[in-house]
């Protein structure tokens, strides 16, 4: 495949993802939803395609994501209150406090991998989310939340309604494409060697723990930024945004639609709050454990989540679905027949 061809079939997944998210106020009510649904969910899938640049690409499973999420919401929510309603000096720096800390988390952290990794963060996020309860607790409110009356502006146009929505779904349309131009790069790639023997990166020369270190980061500004936008959207704090709580729900919604797939985790966060606001309406108080059921029946039957489903399914239907590659990219066809050949003359050796 040639470079113009790929650089045509990238413009037209973006194309094609941009269409369905800036239409979601439109077309998500003939589903039962609202247009203040879609834009809580363009944020969340934000916060979840950012989680999936962590655990899809390095393996990293972090329960303390809410800490990026809940620091940038209070750094927002204090800047609009006592500094400026205009939302880009509060982005701004609400981003770059989430910068610091995420330096700062991933340099105590990293440096352990798999359940202990883990346990880490849910440590660093507790113990974040009990000093907004006490030592911070007159500047964040406490238990009640951060309240404020200031009605969030750009450059003087309020943010309301619609045009609250679009500024988050452009934000999102541009973290998807910077997220997929990621995975298709030389970094992208280093991140997923990561993932399958970072001891082996080690005895290479490669420094596995800046790698690491880029990528928390990034997955921490893109949770910083969905955290902004959430008080954007609606001028209140609350304490669960630290919660570890809602570190867990980033995790079930990434886990249901497919880690390591981009789309997979944005599909998981729009379906758990789709659930969540809509179908709860018509079942009750028992969505929860129907939702839980929901996702022990995928984890068990469809580890791959919802996109692994949507392949069945094609595969099924007699279409050509080519085998999942998680940490390499399609090869040009003339590396993929000297790889066949190779394997060829594997073989013939062996049988001697």
């Amino acid at each position: 495949m040639s470079k113009t061809s790929g650089g045509g079939r990238e413009l037209l997944v973006i194309g094609v993802f941009a269409a369905i998210v800036l239409l979601l106020p439109f077309w998500l009510p003939l589903l039962g939803g609202y247009e203040a649904l879609a834009t809580k969910i363009v944020i969340w899938a934000l916060f979840a395609l950012g989680f999936d640049i962590l655990l899809g690409f390095t393996g990293f499973l972090s329960f303390g994501h809410a800490a990026f999420f809940g620091t940038a919401a209070y750094t927002t929510g204090l800047m609009l209150k006592h500094v400026s309603a205009d939302i880009i000096p509060a982005l701004a720096v609400s981003v770059s406090l989430t910068l610091v800390l995420a330096i700062v988390l991933g340099f105590l952290t990293l440096r352990r991998s798999g359940i202990y990794f883990s346990i880490l963060t849910l440590a660093f996020g507790e113990m974040l989310y009990a000093a907004v309860l006490s030592i911070f607790q007159g500047w964040t409110g406490g238990d009640n939340g951060l309240t404020m009356s200031t009605k969030p502006t750009l450059l003087g146009l309020p943010m309301q309604g619609l045009n609250v929505f679009y500024v988050c779904a452009v934000l999102l349309i541009g973290g998807f494409a910077l997220a997929r131009q990621i995975k298709r790069s030389p970094f992208g790639l280093m991140l997923m060697s990561i993932k399958e023997n970072p001891m082996r990166l080690e005895y290479t020369g490669v420094n596995v723990m800046a790698y690491k270190m880029m990528a928390f980061t990034i997955s921490g500004l893109y949770a910083a930024v969905a955290g902004s936008l959430m008080v954007v959207y609606e001028p209140y704090v609350a304490t669960e945004f630290m919660h570890w709580t809602t570190s867990g729900e980033i995790v079930i919604m990434s886990v249901i639609g497919g880690v390591n797939t981009l789309l997979g985790p944005m599909i998981g966060a729009a379906f758990m709050l789709f659930f969540e606001n809509v179908v709860q309406a018509f079942i009750g108080e028992q969505w929860k454990l129907i939702l839980g059921a929901i996702f022990v029946l995928v984890v068990i039957f469809l580890p791959g989540g919802f996109i692994d489903l949507a392949r069945r399914v094609r595969k099924a239907m007699g279409h050509m679905v080519p085998s999942r590659r998680d940490n390499v990219p399609d090869a040009p066809g003339s590396m993929r027949e000297d790889r066949q050949k190779g394997r060829r003359a594997d073989a013939q050796l062996g049988g001697r």
